[in-house]
Formats: C-alpha cells, sequence, structure tokens
C-alpha cells in the first residue's frame, strides 16, 4: 500500500525571470530556490510574488531548491 505524503507549502517571495529562477519562501521561513523549467501549470513569466505553491524539494549544489512547482489555485 502507497503512502501519500502533501508536499511542502509556501508563497513565491521572489521572482528574477531574466535569470529564469525564482525563489519560495516556506511556511517555516525557509528559502527553497526554483528554476522556471521546475513549474508545473503555468508559464513562467504569468507568476507572480505571493502565490501560494506546493513543491518536492531536494538538495541542490548550492542549497536546497525545488524540483517541481505546483500552483496552488
Amino acid at each position: 500500500m502507497k503512502t501519500h505524503v502533501d508536499l511542502p507549502q509556501g508563497r513565491i517571495c521572489e521572482l528574477r525571470p531574466d535569470e529564469n529562477f525564482g525563489r519560495i519562501e516556506t511556511d517555516d521561513g525557509r528559502l527553497i530556490y526554483f528554476h522556471r523549467h521546475s513549474v508545473l501549470g503555468r508559464p513562467f513569466e504569468k507568476l507572480t510574488t505571493g502565490v501560494a505553491v506546493r513543491f518536492a524539494e531536494e538538495q541542490g549544489e548550492k542549497g536546497p531548491q525545488a524540483s517541481t512547482v505546483h500552483i496552488i489555485d
């Protein structure tokens, strides 16, 4: 039997479209990097700060990063 693990949540707190990345602030105050290609369901160009997201976290070369970012509508 598979168990369902809820993805962590946060809000987009920074967007750098000219550099193809952004950052998520988690509910516990951590900052998570994400690349434009990690965003699912909405074009990166349409994102704004403050948008609520769920994300899958992994350890990147420079710290925590989101491998996938799902917009919460």
